[in-house]
């Protein structure tokens, strides 16, 4: 039996409708406290738009596996998901992978093609990358997908000309040739494609900040930090050299062959900087190797290019086999972020080219006079994830939160405070966010990063982006080139139709309705404590149909409550629900369904409705209007 008691009040303009039903034992304590949830009409942000469903794609290995190089198109079954999910956004190159990507290499016939050198972490630590998966193949798997590209290109071994002919080739008509030179939109056209793509925002580098991603530049944030707003110098110490497409410490070690060849990580190098040893021992630099005897510890540097150069035996003494190459020298001069925004919005001036460095110091550094349209924060939980799943699910709900809100306050505070006002003030695109686990992998349970915990850290995330008006947002990653739990879409060949996925698929239902105001009665403490069980967002769309977006991340205890809808709204709503067994539940090639949506009609008379929210679920309630 269901019982339900309504008390009808004026609040703000807004029927409040309470309901409490007769529920199992999961749910009484949520009866006995009345929880209500009541919408409102009074818009709190901007409508959301389709682009808050997005993923960061990574270029190397045919796209990790997703493009189908013998048939020249992408994988089918990653066109299917991404079509059920909804995915409008696609990042690419990828993130720190693609730091030191150059996209000239990666465009034109497949055999005229160069190499890449990875950036890290996919990327093997500086090994040479493929170009197979370019710019030209991306732009047809998002056409193809209905979605568009958001491009992170490479602003520390590529210059501000680089930047604004990658915007040229993408963007410009064939024969306007904005940036002088090379007509790169022609050549977009004898690549096959004369229209151009139309890419609208841009980011310069990623993550810049973090340790593992200073390349050139110094490794004191202060120092770095302005080295990337308005370029510099930096000294290389004791750097292994290496080649164009290889940055591994094996790739500086001499072979013992005459006339050897290597570069310098980062060129170009100011004149008369450098040292260069050979196991240990310093050589000389020389202009030309010709006038060197056979002996001679000597090399030839181009500064420009940074190309070391040593003899033959013959002219100039030839390091000995498995002598270390190591070198010393100023790397620069450096363009940075203001010369980058320049060139590429030169280039076209309608796009919007963001900083990676989304941290309050360069909006206070940046000031009023100096211009970007945007910031790219990335938003991880980064803890580590060990212990028994209900151990990590209570410890890391009342952090999950704070994630989103805490970062984004403080970007949102500091552009305020410092930055470009008026129709310049710069918007927030989330280029990345996820959760990373800072610890060993051996000790997570199996598949945590699909599981239903992390699906609702990750619905979480969504809510705060929402409510803070972010129009695009990548979730971090789209695939991985192996099966694995945690990707988007889990990783080649079969690729896998995750609770993320679903969960996504769900938010797309909300593009076009703007966030309303909304209020939580009596929300419970979640199993465990320390954390609300339910997390709420309500919309309302233009035709008055309203959607509420709902939490529930008590991990054992079902939810009751009463919906309190504004008058006008309609009779019936549909209730879609994403949910497991348990909250280690995930989806996988042989449990394709672990976790999955359920859909049903329910009655949403008198103003309002009730619904009971199962544990550990996300659910998406719409009533049309």
């Amino acid at each position: 039996m269901h019982r339900r008691t309504a008390l009808a009040a004026a609040l703000g303009g807004v029927l409040v409708f309470t309901a409490i039903t007769q529920a199992g034992p999961a749910s009484r304590e949520a009866e006995a406290a009345g929880v209500t949830i009541t919408v409102g009409t009074e818009p709190t942000a901007a409508p959301v738009r389709d682009e808050i469903v997005g993923a960061n794609h990574r270029w190397l290995r045919n796209g990790l596996g997703m493009w189908d190089a013998e048939r020249d198109e992408p994988s089918a079954r990653m066109v299917e998901l991404a079509k059920k999910t909804k995915l409008k956004l696609v990042r690419y190159p990828g993130g720190t992978v693609a730091n030191l990507y150059d996209w000239k290499q990666a465009i034109g016939p497949q055999d005229k093609r160069g190499c890449q050198v990875g950036g890290g972490f996919v990327g093997g630590g500086g090994e040479p990358m493929d170009s197979r998966y370019g710019p030209d193949e991306n732009e047809r798997f998002v056409d193809v997908i209905g979605a568009r590209t958001t491009v992170m290109t490479n602003g520390t071994t590529q210059t501000p000309q680089d930047a604004g002919d990658y915007v040229e080739y993408m963007n410009a008509e064939v024969g306007a040739n904005p940036n002088g030179g090379t007509d790169w939109a022609k050549v977009r056209a004898d690549n096959g494609h004369p229209a151009p793509y139309d890419v609208r925002v841009w980011e310069v580098g990623n993550e810049l900040y973090l340790p593992n991603q200073a390349y050139w530049r110094a490794e004191n944030l202060d120092t770095r930090l302005r080295q990337f707003a308005f370029g510099g110098t930096q000294r290389q110490q004791d750097q292994p050299v290496g080649h164009r497409c290889d940055h591994r410490p094996e790739a500086g070690v001499s072979d013992g062959s005459a006339g050897q060849d290597f570069q310098v990580w980062y060129p170009p190098v100011v004149p008369g900087s450098a040292t260069v040893r050979v196991g240990g021992e310093t050589w000389r630099r020389v202009a030309d190797l010709g006038s060197a005897g056979p002996d001679a510890a000597v090399y030839e540097l181009d500064a420009k290019t940074g190309r070391v150069r040593f003899g033959d035996g013959e002219h100039g003494r030839i390091p000995r086999a498995d002598a270390p190459v190591r070198a010393d020298y100023d790397s620069g001069p450096h363009a940075g972020f203001t010369d980058f925004y320049a060139a590429m919005k030169k280039a076209d001036p309608s796009i919007s080219v963001c900083s990676p460095w989304e941290k309050t110091k360069f909006v206070k550094l940046m000031g009023r006079e100096h211009a970007y349209d945007c910031l790219s924060p990335h938003l991880y939980l980064n803890k580590e994830v060990s212990g028994a799943p209900a151990e990590i699910h209570d410890r890391f709900m009342p952090e999950a939160d704070k994630v989103v809100d805490e970062e984004l306050d403080a970007l949102e505070a500091a552009i305020e405070q410092y930055g470009p006002g008026g129709g310049k003030r710069p918007f927030l695109e989330v280029s990345e966010y996820g959760t990373i686990n800072s610890g060993s992998a051996g000790s997570t349970p199996e598949g945590w990063a699909g599981s239903m915990t992390n699906v609702l850290i990750q619905s979480g995330h969504v809510i705060g982006m929402i409510n803070h008006g972010v129009p695009l947002a990548v979730s971090s990653n789209l695939n991985s080139g192996k099966p694995v739990a945690g990707e988007l879409f889990g990783g080649a060949p079969e690729f896998t139709d995750t609770g993320r996925a679903r969960m996504l698929a769900l938010v797309s239902k909300l593009a076009g309705s703007a966030p309303v105001k909304r209020e939580v009665r009596n929300n419970p403490q979640a199993t465990g404590g320390g954390y609300a069980a339910l997390r709420v967002l309500s919309t309302r769309a233009g035709d008055g149909t309203v959607r509420l977006f709902v939490l529930n991340r008590d991990r054992e205890q079902a939810v009751t409550a009463g919906l309190a809808l504004p008058p006008g709204s309609g009779a019936k709503a549909t209730v879609h629900t994403l949910n497991g067994a348990e909250i280690s539940s995930y989806n996988s090639a042989t449990h394709p369904d672990a976790l999955k949506v359920t859909s049903t009609e329910k009655d949403a008379g008198d103003g309002g409705l009730q619904h009971s929210f199962p544990a550990h679920s996300v659910t998406l309630i719409e009533v049309n209007a």
